[in-house]
């Protein structure tokens, strides 16, 4: 004979339903729990099978996921829902009745077909949807069912104790691992907000139940309002698609600390979110102040830089250098590609940027003009050890070769000195003699004679010889690199005697002019004479036809003028403003060689001055030297 089924209030039920409750507590997962009251609950109703089936969310199928009696086998396999099973779990109430047997797979049918009562009861948690079913060989009566039923819904009831408790027990063990992390966590969700020991200290909270993020002012690195993430008390939700976010964000502890955070927003389940984020504050103040050290030192380089993509080229920053040196704005060169405008044409558009490379090259100025440079690249590497910024150091050469070409200039004049010495040396011998016969022929001749005459002109010829031999040996005397402080009108003064007594102002007139204000200058007087005489001689050669040329030498102020001025053909705007380039000449043909005037304006430059053009086409030119007067004479 069965056992009865009848629910009654002995000793022995009450400690079954004990040792049950006491075992579901300590299972240490859901599906343990089922599994322990199957077992309690067979015995209980005295059932010949009873499941525990977990439903999916759509409730269309569910895993038999606990049984005991003959249907422990099918564990673990997947049956679908019923109206009967979708009735209990959406109403709460429980179903008694013949099984419904249609769809079950075979491994539940074996001996179904001998099942006669099911009684159903739904369990409904926060994290799961549930039923248990019990079943038996013959029809119960209305009491039995309904104690069946009475007892089903005391398992459930246990069942929702062992979930509390397990979720308790998982939100303990949850935050004893948040509380292990470093970095701080805030989790949010429709039930609350949960912050880690490291969330805590960082924001300064005391007490988390009153977090709440606008507290903190949560701002971008500009200081504009950021909204880091919906879910969470004192933001709006906003649209985040579902996906993660990366953050940077100054913010505010409740000390008062102003702090900066880096951390993820990573949205979860839809209604809810995680942040995790680190304290920063230290780490981007040190940042900063190297990026602002790093830029200010790139800025007063007084070497041109610029930096470029390996890949493309383009360039991604130039100093302030760079700007000067290639005549452009810095807005006007950031994202250029090769070829750049300041490249002559032709230019190989790979070779000024192969890592290691030294190169001379050109630039071309806005205005036309030429700017030597020298280039070297080196690679700045990524984390991969790959170039990830081309960095190129531009030199300006020009005052190297400006040099350089001073240097074969005074070379040159060097060699004609000496030249002009070892003459002057053998002129002064034969005219020696020739002006001692010439004093001895003139005491022997008669006065008033034509031989007189002719005598004196040669004695007066011979006189001019040796004055201008004089000369020139004072010229390839004096030493180039010798400074003294000198009236500028005397330097002037004996340039311009010279060129008169060389009659090398053959077919013009030289007309010079003074203030007879003896300014004084330190220089070099020889240099100053290679000036005026490259000056007086571009001028005789601008008017073949003959002209004028008149020097002045005027002070004013702490500075002296001398100008060099012609009344020929003048100078093409084109012409004039190339004037002074290195080897720029319009007299190829005819010898020259680009040099004179560039040469000249490097001394000028050198002794602190400047030499500038001016002219009109039709209208002759003008060249000026300014120089600063002695230091001595404007301290004195």
């Amino acid at each position: 004979m069965r056992p009865s089924i009848t629910l009654s209030a002995d000793l022995a039920r009450q400690h079954e339903l004990i040792d049950a409750a006491i075992a579901v507590n300590e299972a240490p997962t859901l599906h343990e729990a089922f599994q322990v009251l199957a077992e309690a609950g067979i015995a209980l109703l005295g059932a010949e099978r009873l499941t525990v089936v977990v439903w999916s969310a759509d409730l269309k199928s569910g895993v038999i996921r606990a049984a005991a009696g003959p249907a422990i086998g099918s564990i673990g396999i997947a049956v679908p829902a019923d109206v009967h099973t979708i009735g209990a779990l959406l109403t709460g109430e429980p179903y008694v009745g013949p099984p419904i047997l249609e769809g079950l797979p075979p491994e539940v049918l074996e001996d179904a077909d001998s099942i006669a009562t099911v009684v159903r009861v739904p369990f409904v948690a926060e994290s799961v949807r549930a039923t248990f079913h019990a079943s038996w060989h013959r029809v119960l009566d209305e009491s039995e069912s309904d104690e069946a039923a009475e007892l089903l819904r005391t398992l459930t009831r246990l069942t929702t104790l062992a979930e509390r408790s397990l979720r308790e027990r998982e939100q303990q063990d949850f935050g004893s691992v948040l509380d292990g992390v470093a970095d701080g966590v805030v989790l949010s969700s429709p039930s609350g907000v949960v912050l880690n020991g490291a969330a805590q200290r960082i924001l300064a909270i005391s007490d988390p139940g009153t977090f709440n993020i606008a507290d903190h002012n949560p701002r971008d690195l500009d200081g504009a309002p950021y909204e880091i993430t919906p879910g969470i008390p004192g933001h709006e939700a906003i649209e985040k698609g579902g996906e993660g976010e990366r953050f940077r964000i100054r913010a505010v502890s409740l000390e008062g600390r102003e702090l900066v955070l880096d951390g993820t927003f990573s949205p979860v389940g839809g209604t809810g979110a995680a942040i995790v984020f680190r304290d920063v504050t230290d780490e981007h103040r040190e940042n900063v102040l190297n990026r602002q050290t790093l830029e200010a030192v790139f800025d007063a380089m007084p070497t041109a830089i610029s930096v470029a993509d390996p890949a493309t080229h383009r360039l991604v920053t130039v100093n302030p250098a760079f700007s000067e040196l290639v005549g452009r704005p810095v807005d006007e060169i950031l994202g250029l590609a090769p070829p750049f405008p300041w490249w002559e044409p032709g230019e190989d558009l790979a070779s000024g940027f192969v890592v290691g490379s030294r190169l001379e090259r050109v630039y071309r100025l806005p205005d036309g003009r030429p700017q030597p440079v020298q280039i070297s690249v080196h690679a700045v590497p990524g984390e991969d050890g790959e170039p990830a910024l081309l960095l190129a150091l531009i030199e300006d050469t020009t005052e190297e070769r400006r040099m350089q070409q001073q240097l074969v200039q005074s070379g040159k004049l060097a060699a004609i000195g000496e030249l002009a010495a070892g003459v002057a040396h053998e002129i002064n011998n034969p005219l020696f003699a020739i002006l001692g016969l010439t004093e001895f022929l003139l005491k022997e001749a008669e006065p008033g004679s034509k031989a007189l005459q002719r005598l004196e002109l040669i004695q007066q010829t011979g006189l001019e010889i040796k004055e201008i031999v004089r000369a020139l040996l004072d010229f390839a005397r004096e030493n180039a690199e010798d400074r003294h402080v000198v009236p500028l009108e005397e330097v002037v003064q004996a340039t311009v005697d010279l060129v008169r007594r060389t009659n090398a102002h053959k077919g013009v007139e030289l007309v010079d002019v003074y203030d007879a204000s003896a300014a004084p200058v330190s220089a070099s007087p020889n240099q100053l004479k290679q000036i005026f005489l490259n000056l007086i001689a571009n001028a005789r050669q601008a008017m073949p036809n003959g002209g004028t040329v008149k020097v002045d030498v005027r002070q004013d102020g702490n500075w002296v003028f001398a100008s060099v001025t012609d009344d020929g053909p003048g100078i093409e705007p084109a012409i004039l403003e190339r004037i002074f380039e290195p080897f720029f000449t319009t007299k190829r043909l005819t010898g020259g060689t680009g040099l004179g005037l560039s040469v000249s304006l490097g001394i000028a430059e050198a002794h602190g001055g400047s030499l500038t053009a001016a002219s009109e086409p039709g209208r002759g030119s003008t060249f000026t030297l300014r120089l600063p007067i002695s230091a001595e004479e404007v301290a004195a």
